[in-house]
């Protein structure tokens, strides 16, 4: 078979050759040491310890680490199993700096990539079977001891430049959703909770004008329901000190008073709570503060 190229085919196959080559050459030589300390170094210079047990290439260009541990000043702790990056060639082609990621945490999987254009960032992940039981650093944040499994995911476009241009949506469920316990600041002081079953929690959203605003989050229990009502987040690069707005109501079923000696505590917790109270019997809520610190205030 004689195949016949022209000169322009045989100077783009030359080219093709010598990335590939170069690539190939590059991940095999990749500086895994080099770059344990380069990380450990930019972590720290950002208020992190970070401890890597292995690291090694990954993907055409990338790196892969195992027995990965975050650690705050704070003491917050989190752990990884394995994580992957890779360099988005593609989008480095258009103008904009990208790397995929694959982290395996809380006995599930979190998938997708983040991308800086003239724009603005982007996220997008996937998220499968994290377990929140496992989170210990959420149960640390909130003083709550969360149970459930997530699933869904996200796909956030931020515009520095002109906010009301954002782009992105929110689809995150979280299936078998309960409180195993916990305190809850309540009137300056605090409530031990029992167990709670909060069932299906769903929260979807959309981005429009700069807010992420949900069209749908609640929660229906067997202890408690839980729906939003107008909520939404002004989003912002920092995502945990996102601005949250918005409005909830609160309905306690029956079986949840025959809980943990909460029988008892039934007629104070509704005296206060009386002022919120609606026709249904669900109490209001106004929705305040960040994405990471939400606050509510009684609601009439």
């Amino acid at each position: 078979m004689n195949l016949k190229l022209t000169v322009r085919q045989r100077r783009a196959g030359y080219v093709l050759f010598a990335l590939l080559a170069f690539v190939v050459a590059l991940r095999e030589t990749l500086p895994a040491e080099a770059l344990r300390e380069r990380l450990v170094m930019e972590a720290a210079a950002r208020g992190w310890q970070v401890s890597i047990d292995q690291i090694g290439p990954a993907g055409l260009i990338g790196v892969s680490m195992r027995s990965i541990r975050l650690e705050s000043r704070e003491g917050l702790r989190i752990p990884l199993d394995r994580l992957d990056a890779t360099l988005r060639l593609w989008p480095l082609f258009l103008g904009r700096r990208g790397i995929a990621f694959d982290a395996r945490l809380f006995g599930g999987r979190v998938r997708g990539f983040v991308e800086q254009s003239r724009k603005g960032p982007r996220v997008s992940a996937e998220v499968a079977g994290v377990d929140l039981s496992q989170a210990l650093p959420l149960r640390r944040a909130t003083g709550l001891d969360l149970a459930g499994v997530v699933e869904g995911g996200f796909d956030l476009a931020l515009d520095e430049r002109e906010p009301t241009a954002s782009a992105g949506r929110v689809d995150l469920r979280v299936k078998e959703a309960a409180l195993n316990g916990g305190e809850l600041p309540v009137m300056g002081g605090a409530l031990t909770l029992p167990k709670v079953v909060l069932g299906q929690v769903t929260a979807e959203g959309a981005v429009k004008d700069g807010k992420l605003t949900f069209a749908r989050l609640d929660a229906k229990g067997q202890d408690l329901s839980l729906e939003g009502d107008g909520l939404y987040l002004v989003l912002q690069p920092r995502l945990l000190f996102a601005p949250i707005f918005g409005k909830a109501r609160l309905k306690v079923e029956e079986g949840f008073w025959a809980k943990g000696g909460m029988a008892s505590r039934r007629p104070l917790l509704e005296a206060a709570l009386a002022q919120a109270r609606g026709k249904d019997g669900s109490y209001g809520f106004q929705i305040f503060g960040t994405l990471s610190q939400p606050r509510a205030n009684l609601s009439p």
